[in-house]
């Protein structure tokens, strides 16, 4: 990322630049949503270096306002504005189109410098590289830096103008009052909403202001000649370890970001000494200073390609080969963008001089963000209506698509001439109240449907993925029967006693977490009148002694039920739909060309042997274990006796292959609701 100018350079600050870049693009690329520590990097060496060269100037009376933003933000923007026309062209040929208004939003976020906060308002957490991920969720941070790149130097002038000779002691007293309200914030909100902390540019400020406070007391932090290699060595081993030791995405910007941050500071306060041993000639090394040079367009560029390539490819991991594809790509852009566009900016000497950059720069960008968000609005309104003609077609041949189709009651029955896209019938007002994914601390999110009072029938619906995906029906049954429905599902967690195997060590505490919050709020409500439960059959769970995977699973199942505060209130176990493809690359390639292709015909065409894709979930040996528990099998809505097929009655059953459409879902509504209301009454 761009950094200042100064006239006293410190050369170990170019090679630690592209170290953090490295260790930024490496943890993307096979971290699996770790973070590096790179960018905490980054924003304390800009309060470091824009801190620095300000005072400077301002001393000198050198500064001047339009001038500085007319040259900073040309610097800043000129890549950003390439980089997001390349997104956007990425966004057309290989992206879905389900993700063109939420991206074209955030180009427009992005050209603004407020896509931090446009990450917050719409709930996007940091995550790992897949082809769902925001192709521009790397831009928060550039956010943040324009944020602080905007306001700064106004507040070192205006501490100028009221100190004068004073400006060093005034301007460091402000930065360090200001750094620790920052930093108590940022510990704070962390602890309340990690995912907001993340984002929020009030809580990353203090790793800027770190960074200014050194900047102000440089020559009286340094240690003396011989002590400085084993200082800089030490931030050196700090920068280089904090994302193979911290877990950043559930650390930062709290305290633990002091590991990434003091050890670059330290690298900085280590500096400038001639001693052999020191790690000067490490960090200036040729390779190191070609990544610093082009650091701030491969920063840019190599996330949106990264996502491009796993949505064109449908992978969900990179693989060696994607990495390799990416990073070549990325480098060479990166080196075109810093050789035509970064550096020729800075040597562009308009008639108008610093007035006319001030005024052409924020005209040009706001150009850009008001095309993107009228983009976004023509694609919205455009998706709005397709949702809209599903509904209202799902709506004319109600009782005769989907799993209707199957009922021998509907033999007969009339539908569409064409296949629906049942995709879009469907988007739930309160699907994040029910839902729990991606945030820490982890909250048990639970949404009611149908009637918050004056309702027959009080159900909790408890599962993972497979139970938010039935919101749709729960919805259908809760308004006609005038039950109440409370929903709560976690990603990858279901109520089961044992923990997951096969999954992230960090996917395994969160869901524990979350059980754990269940517990409590299972103890702490009254009135339940059944408890539904529903898992992805793909989930294994840890064995004991001899069990096989099924029975640890079953038996898994039935501890925690037996952990219900009453007994005498059912459980209803809902039997796993057919999983007809485990992997979303392969259903993206191989399945969903085959229901494009075949149309209607997709029922026969694409069909699979029903004891292929329905899998034991271990449900059946829970409810045998398991008094007052009961089950809920609807595999036959989903299969033929033999045979099971991905469209069925006219709609497309999954979405990915192991989810099921919005729009089945709610036609499964009628017969989930009689079987509940048989073993209830």
């Amino acid at each position: 990322m761009p950094g200042a100018s100064s006239t006293q350079r410190i050369a170990e600050i170019h090679g630690l630049r592209g170290l953090a870049l490295t260790l930024v693009v490496v943890f993307h690329l096979f971290g699996n949503g770790r973070v590096s520590g790179g960018v905490d990097v980054f924003l304390a060496l800009t309060g470091f270096l824009v801190t620095r060269s300000l005072v400077r100037r301002v001393a000198a009376s050198e500064l001047r306002l339009a001038d500085h933003y007319g040259r900073t933000f040309l610097r800043l923007s000129a890549p950003t504005l390439v980089v997001l026309a390349g997104t956007a062209v990425l966004m057309v040929t290989v992206m879905p189109r389900s993700v063109w208004g939420s991206t074209l939003r955030e180009i427009a976020a992005s050209a603004a410098y407020v896509l931090n906060w446009e990450m917050i308002r719409s709930q996007l957490a940091y995550g790992a590289a897949g082809p769902s991920a925001s192709p521009l969720q790397h831009f928060w941070s550039l956010a943040v830096q324009g944020q602080f790149l905007l306001v700064w130097p106004a507040v070192v002038l205006g501490v100028w103008w009221v100190a004068r000779a004073r400006l060093r002691v005034a301007l460091a007293l402000v930065v360090a009052v200001a750094t620790l309200a920052s930093f108590h914030f940022a510990w704070r909100l962390g602890a309340a909403d990690q995912q907001v902390a993340y984002f929020h540019t009030g809580a990353r400020f203090w790793e800027l202001g770190v960074g200014a406070l050194v900047a102000q007391g440089l020559d009286r932090l340094r240690p003396p000649g011989p002590v400085r290699p084993m200082v800089a060595w030490l931030g050196l081993l700090l920068v280089a370890s904090s994302g193979f030791v911290l877990d950043g995405a559930a650390l930062f910007p709290g305290p633990w970001a002091l590991w990434p941050v003091g050890g670059a500071l330290l690298v900085v306060i280590g500096s400038g000494s001639s001693a052999a041993w020191g790690p000067q000639r490490l960090l200036a090394v040729r390779p190191l200073r070609f990544v610093a040079d082009i650091s701030f367009p491969l920063y840019l560029w190599h996330w949106p390609l990264l996502v491009a390539w796993l949505s064109w490819t449908y992978a969900t991991r990179t693989t060696l080969l994607a990495a390799v594809v990416v990073l070549s790509v990325s480098v060479v852009l990166a080196w075109l963008t810093h050789r035509y566009v970064e550096v020729p900016v800075t040597r562009i000497r308009p008639r108008f001089g610093g007035h006319g950059r001030l005024v052409a720069i924020p005209v040009v960008l706001a150009l850009v963000a008001a095309g993107a968000l009228t983009g976004a609005g023509v694609v919205e309104r455009q998706d709005a209506a397709a949702r809209a003609a599903a509904v209202d077609a799902a709506k004319r041949y109600a009782g005769c698509i989907g799993a209707a189709a199957l009922d021998p009651a509907t033999a007969g029955c009339e539908g569409p001439d064409r296949l629906l896209d049942a995709s879009l019938g469907y988007q739930a007002p309160d699907g994040s109240g029910c839902w729990s994914n991606n945030e820490r601390p982890v909250r048990f999110k639970v949404c009611t449907l149908g009637p918050s009072r004056g309702y027959s029938r009080r159900l909790l619906a408890i599962g993972d993925s497979h139970n938010h995906q039935l919101v749709p029906a729960y919805r259908e049954i809760a308004e006609r029967r005038g039950w109440r429905i409370d929903v709560a599902s976690r990603a990858g967690c279901h109520w089961n006693a044992r923990d997951r195997v096969g999954a992230p060590a960090t996917t395994v505490e969160l869901c524990r977490e979350w059980k754990s919050r269940l517990a409590t709020y299972l103890s702490e409500e009254q009135g339940i009148d059944a408890y539904l439960v529903i898992h992805s059959s793909q989930v294994s769970v840890e064995a004991t002694g001899d069990e096989t995977s099924g029975e640890a699973l079953s038996n898994g199942l039935a501890e925690a039920w037996a952990s219900r505060p009453d007994p005498s209130v059912p459980v209803i176990a809902i039997r796993d739909s057919p999983i007809f493809e485990g992997s979303t690359t392969r259903f993206a390639r191989v399945v969903q060309p085959c229901i494009d292709s075949a149309g209607l015909g997709a029922e026969s065409a694409c069909a699979r042997d029903r004891d292929r894709v329905v899998r034991d979930d271990g449900s059946a040996g829970a409810v045998r274990l398991t008094p007052n528990a009961h089950r809920v099998d609807l595999t036959d809505y989903f299969c033929e006796p033999d045979t099971c097929s991905p469209v069925v009655g006219d709609l497309q059953v999954y979405q990915d292959g192991f989810h099921i459409s919005p729009l089945y879902a709610a036609t499964l509504a009628p017969y989930l609701g009689d079987r509940i209301a048989t073993i209830l009454h």
